[in-house]
């Protein structure tokens, strides 16, 4: 049994996530679970022998069909009986990057299963809602992303920093100057992605997100603690009315706090401003004061 330490390191670290035995039955186990995974921020991608479609998005009929799609999960979580566990081990130790984490859901036990990948280092949670568990070590914050992507549009807004470039050149299979010249162009001394005719992040599909989520750049993975949501309260209250993963009675305290805090664990602070997003670099000085109250809604402060 994983202790919550290493269970909420391991769904921290985790932005992908394969559902095998899924499908959008209203009201079914599976279909609270994904979306609720994808109201969290993970990539899902679903997997069925059967149905062509979940979610709006086209499911891959088996594991072993996800690397030729470009998706690579971080977790692999089962919906299916114990007795095709073993098999779907098998699937998971055969891909090209192997998985964080092989989650079998509430009720679903397979000890033939969990010791094939604990052997090859690979983590196991049996007969658990990774639903439940999820809530349970991750309370709820100011900002869970609603998959909305308000954030992806815009032109020459996502800078590609001195980590993103290697991370994204990999992640498509190219050097990093055919990524830069495929895929950025210079806008204030700095390489930024392209966006499409429509004003999107050229790698933004509707219904679908980021289709780089795995290697998206670091400003991506930080909004929205963008530094003048975090020193500014006016530009705080504007990401506020835009962006609907931010809590409507966050107070921006509160937010700003949590805000650096989130930067600072997932190591996205900038520190060069000739390289990385001016909106990265933040320093705990120019932060509000801390609210006297902790839980960062509207009317916990002192007047």
């Amino acid at each position: 049994m994983l202790f919550d330490d290493t269970l909420r390191d391991l769904l921290s670290r985790a932005s992908s996530i394969a559902i095998l035995g899924a499908k959008d039955k209203p009201g079914s186990p599976v279909d609270r679970v994904g979306r609720f995974l994808m109201a969290a921020g993970y990539r899902v991608f679903p997997v069925h022998p059967a149905r062509r479609t979940v979610w709006g998005m086209p499911a891959a009929a088996r594991l072993e069909d996800l690397p030729g799609q470009g998706f690579h999960p971080d977790i692999v979580c089962l919906f299916r009986a114990a007795e095709h566990c073993p098999a779907h081990a098998r699937e998971s130790l055969a891909l090209p990057r192997r998985p964080l984490l092989f989650w079998m859901q509430e009720g679903i036990r397979c000890p033939e299963a969990g010791e094939m990948l604990r052997r090859e280092g690979i983590a196991v949670v049996e007969d658990r809602c990774i639903l439940t568990e999820h809530t349970r070590l991750f309370p709820a914050r100011l900002f869970t992303c609603q998959r909305c992507g308000h954030c992806c549009q815009g032109r020459g807004g996502i800078v590609l920093g001195p980590r993103d470039l290697p991370r994204l050149a990999a992640h498509l299979g190219l050097s990093k100057e055919e990524c830069l010249a495929r895929h950025s162009e210079m806008r204030g001394g700095k390489p930024m992605l392209l966006c499409g005719e429509d004003g999107f992040c050229e790698f933004y599909r509707v219904k679908l997100g980021c289709t780089i989520h795995e290697a998206r750049p670091d400003v991506c993975r930080a909004w929205p603690y963008f530094r003048g949501n975090l020193i500014d309260p006016v530009s705080f209250n504007m990401a506020r009315a835009d962006c609907p993963g931010i809590a409507r009675d966050a107070t921006h305290a509160a937010f700003a706090w949590e805000g650096f805090a989130s930067l600072r664990a997932w190591d996205l602070l900038g520190t060069d401003p000739a390289r990385d997003g001016r909106a990265l670099i933040v320093h705990e000085r120019e932060l509000p004061a801390r609210s006297p109250r902790t839980d960062g809604r509207a009317g916990s402060e002192h007047s």
